[in-house]
């Protein structure tokens, strides 16, 4: 089983020009055969695979241009031509974008891809010698690469992908279900209790700070030093923003997992709902990212996150009766059911509702109702398009151990 630890480094100077003379190179590989291979396919119609990049390499680096190429250590360029193909191959798989090309002003890594130890609390790598490292736990297993990352602040961090046992237990708790939203980021029932945790807003909450700091940066000369000191200081209030929400995050879905074995929850599209006027707090909110978090903590831990189709009207249908109420929009958060005049609160009915489609998932092992289709509820998209659009996708089958 692999394990991933990121740690903060400090090299010193000397290190840090090393790292710059690194990244620099690794940049500069990635750019130059990312456009040699888009011309060879506009003239040829095929690309450069890992191999014919690498036998060139070798040949440039004898050039006399070219011979600052040979400071850095080889296994890293070479790991770069690595990444360039599989940037390609999941480019035309669908999985990702068309590669880009790398700037030296933003974020800047490399990866080491062998000869790298811990040595007395420190990290070893290659051509570097020993770099100062706050690691926070032991590493017994055998380390299979570093990737060292710079950030638009200056600060170094390391990544160490390493072996480890496999330490997967039969976890035992409670089933929850979560329902996420952005009045209340989450609200958890867990078949007797409901509760609910509210977001924090990190981009609101520094929101004035972010301004003042860019109204200044663009009073700057471009180009000068102050204006360079400037965009530090920006950067700074980003990083405080992403830093704030990722602890609540990981504080939220350590909490989650702690308390039960599996927890429901809908499959969100959230690059979709990124696109609506709601677009900036549902980024605020990392909704994807929790869930994204939940679901490899348990999968650690030996418990089970199960996602219910987003078409199921868990909102919309009542948890007492079934009643369907077509009539509700976002700005209801509490109504009446019209067929056995049970008050609801919007939320926890929704967190109800999605508890017993889990339960039911894990009964059945099966995806549906007799009467409410979960992955079968049609839905019309606005705009040029008037097709009615099923969702196809099934849950796989769970095993629940109590």
């Amino acid at each position: 089983m692999l394990d991933v630890l990121k740690v903060r480094i400090y090299p010193n100077k000397e290190q840090e020009i090393a790292l710059a003379k690194s990244f620099g190179c690794s940049r500069f590989v990635w750019n130059y055969y990312l456009s040699k291979t888009n011309n060879q396919y506009q003239e040829t119609g095929k690309g450069l695979n890992y191999c014919d990049m690498a036998k060139e390499l070798t040949q440039l680096k004898k050039l006399p241009d070219y011979k600052w190429l040979q400071e850095v250590t080889a296994a890293t360029l070479q790991q770069t031509l690595k990444n360039l193909e599989s940037a390609f191959k999941n480019f035309f798989s669908k999985r990702a974008r068309f590669p880009k090309f790398k700037s030296k002003h933003k974020k800047q890594s490399i990866r080491y891809p062998e000869s790298c130890s811990i040595k007395n609390g420190s990290l070893k790598l290659p051509k570097l010698g020993i770099v100062k490292a706050s690691i926070s736990k032991s590493i017994n297993g055998k380390i299979k690469s570093v990737t060292v990352s710079q950030t638009t602040t200056d600060k170094y961090f390391a990544a160490i992908l390493f072996e480890t046992d496999d330490l997967i237990t039969k976890k035992q708790g409670k089933i929850s279900a979560i329902d996420l939203g952005l009045n209340s980021l989450v609200t958890v029932f867990d078949g007797e209790n409901c509760y609910k945790v509210d977001p924090i807003k990190t981009t609101r909450k520094y929101a004035k700070r972010l301004k003042r700091r860019q109204q200044t940066l663009s009073r700057k000369t471009k180009c000068s030093n102050n204006r360079k000191k400037q965009v530090k200081r920006v950067a700074k209030v980003h990083e405080k923003i992403a830093n704030t929400r990722l602890d609540f995050l990981h504080k939220l879905s350590r909490r989650l997992v702690d308390e039960n074995q599996v927890i429901v929850a809908e499959n969100l599209c959230v690059k979709g709902l990124a696109r609506t006027k709601l677009a900036k707090s549902i980024h605020d909110a990392g909704l994807g990212m929790l869930l994204n978090f939940i679901g490899y903590k348990l999968e650690r831990e030996g418990g089970k996150l199960i996602e219910v189709d987003r078409f199921f009207p868990s909102t919309k249908l009542c948890n007492c009766c079934k009643f369907k109420n077509n009539s509700l929009n976002l700005s209801i958060r509490e109504w009446v059911c019209p067929s056995c005049q049970t008050q609801h609160d919007r939320d926890e009915n929704a967190a109800k509702n999605l508890r017993e489609e889990g339960l039911r998932i894990l009964s059945t092992n099966t995806v549906g109702h007799t009467e409410i289709q979960a992955c079968g509820e049609t839905v019309r998209l606005n705009g040029a398009c008037i097709k009615e659009q099923v969702s196809m996708k099934q849950e796989s089958p769970v095993k629940l151990t109590l």
